[in-house]
């Protein structure tokens, strides 16, 4: 039998370059990457691997992760996990698995439009490593709709649901960026930005808490998610040093990566911020914490100052992400709070020992936060009474850094006038201004003035059409809407 290196030398060889129909026939001008190397199939995949391999590979993580879930269930693990973190899943939960699924997505796309052969079959792997994640998240889901019922809410559709809730928003628009960019520009933007510099937080530093807070069986599927992420992790490495051999392929991949940073830190901060922050009651780390170690220390001390002898430089709008880190956790549990009752997990009040750990871990939290929290305590009403400005890039409120000095920058373009959350926003939507023009209106928009039994039925939030802490509407009550495509 030949050596294992033969095989994987022969699988380089399957790619040919038709003679029956032209390369636009096949990749078509809007695929096609704009970064320049004088040969594709020169790349080679770090992580090279037989389909054979991977799926013993995968299977023995699958056979650790049900392991895990069954005895959760056998001795009842599951049933005491800590409330406030299944408050957390009910939310976390719908968006990690969609995220998985249009990541899944994404690289179906990479793995058809790719330039180099070695890309396409990682990417196709890597694939198949998205897909699993998000089925191993549904799995979850179903745990905790049998050992907590109580509101862990289940749509009939959830992808309905993604697609539709305001609160997944941001989440979505990230991951249908990356779905229809230059196909180079998705592995940096995914494997060397994402995967490389923030899930960290999402499959090391968010499965800490929930393990300090009884949920075993959450903590065993992120390991198993985590160790895919090292093959991801070197292949964006690999393909960043290998266009940047070219000089002339700097600028792109700086703009890419400093857009691609920008986008991860703002959904981290909304998404896991409050996971590591607010939902649990024993807290292992904070977020500012996880933060400073996995992204500034692991990614920009480590792998861009390697990248620095290709003449690669730190993060574009890096000095602004680390100022809003002070407050940006904070921010969007405010935000929350004030939008509770169109929510279906809780928003707690941050108890006293809350408030002192967060005193502790931020120290301009006392002066600029608590005081919010000590008003609420005394009964002050917050009630979101309208929808937010919303940033037309990453579809987060413009509340950021913190709700009193919050930022909201106009930009007129075409005759419409947008707006942004951030400097950083403005400038992805200065680069692309064709790619983020709005082609509908904008959910506030779409929403506004609708009965609310209506607006609970197409969110989703109520698939019976009874919306929360409502009742159930009569039938035909709801009439029927056109929903854009892309919404």
């Amino acid at each position: 039998m030949k050596p294992v290196e033969q095989y994987q030398r022969l699988t380089h060889s399957l790619h040919w370059d038709p003679t029956y129909v032209s390369e636009d026939a096949y990749i078509p001008d809007e695929w096609r990457t704009a970064v320049t190397m004088p040969d594709w199939k020169q790349f080679n995949d770090p992580f090279q691997i037989l389909f054979e391999d991977y799926i013993r590979i995968q299977a023995e993580k699958e056979d650790k992760f049900h392991a895990v879930r069954d005895a959760g269930a056998r001795f009842g693990h599951i049933s005491r996990v800590d409330p406030r973190w299944v408050e957390a899943m009910k939310s976390f939960n719908t968006a990690l698995t969609y995220s998985e699924y249009y990541n899944y997505r994404g690289h179906v796309r990479v793995a058809r439009f790719a330039p180099a052969p070695a890309i396409r079959v990682a990417s196709m792997v890597q694939a198949m490593d998205e897909r699993r994640h998000s089925e191993a998240a549904v799995f979850q889901a179903k745990d905790y709709v049998k050992y907590h019922k109580s509101g862990f809410l289940v749509p009939k559709d959830r992808l309905a649901f993604f697609e539709r809730h305001w609160y997944f928003q941001g989440d979505r628009s990230f991951f249908e960026d990356l779905m229809t960019t230059d196909p180079i520009e998705a592995i940096i933007g995914t494997n060397l930005v994402f995967e490389t510099a923030f899930t960290n937080l999402l499959f090391i530093a968010a499965p800490a808490a929930g393990v300090a807070n009884g949920d075993y069986g959450f903590g065993q599927a992120h390991l198993t998610v985590q160790s895919d992420e090292t093959r991801h992790m070197a292949l964006g490495q690999a393909v960043a040093r290998a266009i940047l051999q070219n000089e002339d392929n700097l600028e792109l991949v700086q703009d890419w990566m400093d857009k691609w940073f920008w986008r991860c830190h703002r959904l981290l901060l909304a998404v896991v911020g409050p996971v590591l922050d607010y939902f649990p009651k024993n807290k292992p780390v904070s977020y500012k914490e996880a933060f400073q170690r996995y992204v500034v220390e692991d990614f920009i001390y480590g792998y861009v100052s390697e990248l620095s002898q290709f003449g690669l430089k730190p993060p574009r709008h890096l000095d602004q992400a680390l100022a809003e880190i002070e407050h940006g956790s904070h921010t969007v549990w405010r935000d929350l709070y004030a939008s509770r009752n169109s929510l279906w997990f809780d928003v707690h009040q941050p108890t006293h020992e809350d408030l002192e750990w967060l005193k502790e871990k931020y120290p301009e939290f006392e002066g600029t936060h608590a005081g919010f929290w000590e008003e609420v305590a005394n009964g002050m009403d917050v009630q979101a009474d309208s929808a937010p400005m919303i940033c037309d890039i990453c579809h987060f409120p413009c509340t950021f850094p913190e709700p009193t000095t919050a930022v909201a920058l106009p930009v007129d373009f075409d005759g419409e006038r947008y707006w942004f959350c951030s400097e950083g926003c403005k400038w992805i939507f200065e680069r692309e201004s064709n790619k983020y023009r709005r082609h509908i209106e904008p959910s506030a928009l779409l929403l506004a003035d609708k009965d609310p039994l209506w607006v609970a039925q197409f969110l989703n939030i109520a698939p019976d059409g009874r919306p929360l802490g409502g009742t159930k509407a009569p039938d035909g009550y709801f009439p029927a809407m056109p929903v854009p495509a892309t919404f």
